[in-house]
């Protein structure tokens, strides 16, 4: 009885110490799988005992699974909504539109299935598979890189790495003829020079074009005398950001796709 013992508490020890070497890297956290995490992922029979077969513990996909899916609820941003502070000072709610995180729970249940079944003498930093991945990862996937265009103040802003180095006027979509700039958590999925863009009654060229959703995005405007102020109540764009051309210039610059862009009122 006490070999018994001692071969349960060997195999369960064993167990353990499997997790203990895998760990989850969410972007800024890190997560290790704990004791508690492991006994989790067991097969239970009715007591509540981990179930055994040929002296072997057996893992629960169905536990797995749920794990992950914890996971994702936790992490998962698209088509969520998040409370954003703006540079003016407000906290605004702005919804995930384009942009998000969201893992792959079904090849992550797999990963980890299979993972747990083997011994591992050096750590294993897990990054997890996603369906979609933000420019940041982690709870906050904005994080301190992004551009933020305030619609009501008109003016736009690039924060890179937590430091403001861009701020401008800008004149956004002509509300009056219901062409109002969306509002949202975007990206940048494209960046382009000497571009004409087209539209139903318009040709314009521009210099720099960095597209964020359809065909809106933020670029130059040189037959623009001003900017900011009220004009796109009713002199306003088609939908897009128009910037003035050395500010748009030092943006293009500095920007690169996939980065996080929040429009809001």
């Amino acid at each position: 009885y006490d070999r018994r013992q001692r071969d349960i508490w060997e195999q369960v020890s064993a167990y353990a110490e499997r997790g203990s070497r895998i760990v989850y890297d969410m972007g800024a956290e890190q997560i290790e799988l704990t004791p508690e995490i492991m006994a989790s992922f067991l097969r239970k029979d009715s007591a509540g005992c981990p179930i055994w077969d040929q002296e072997e513990l057996l893992v629960s996909a169905g536990q797995v699974k749920e794990w992950v899916e914890q996971l994702a609820e936790q992490y998962d941003t698209v088509d969520t909504t998040r409370e954003f502070q703006t540079t003016e000072g407000r906290v605004v709610q702005v919804a995930y539109k384009t942009y998000g995180t969201r893992l792959d729970v079904e090849t992550e249940v797999e990963f980890l299935t299979e993972e747990l079944l083997y011994e591992r003498e050096e750590p294993l930093v897990h990054k997890p598979a996603y369906l979609q991945e933000g420019f940041c990862r982690g709870l906050d996937d904005i994080g301190d890189t992004y551009i933020e265009i305030d619609m009501t103040q008109q003016r736009m802003y690039f924060y890179f790495e937590g430091e403001l180095v861009l701020d401008t006027d800008v004149v956004t979509g002509d509300t009056s003829k219901r062409r109002g700039t969306p509002e949202g958590i975007y990206y940048v999925y494209s960046k382009q020079r000497n571009r004409i863009l087209r539209g139903a009654d318009y040709a314009s060229f521009v210099k720099y074009w960095m597209p964020v959703v359809g065909g809106v995005g933020i670029h130059d405007a040189s037959w623009r005398r001003s900017f900011g102020d009220e004009i796109y109540k009713t002199n306003g764009s088609h939908g897009c950001i128009n910037t003035p051309s050395e500010k748009a210039s030092q943006l293009y610059e500095m920007v690169k796709v996939g980065m996080p862009v929040i429009m809001f009122y």
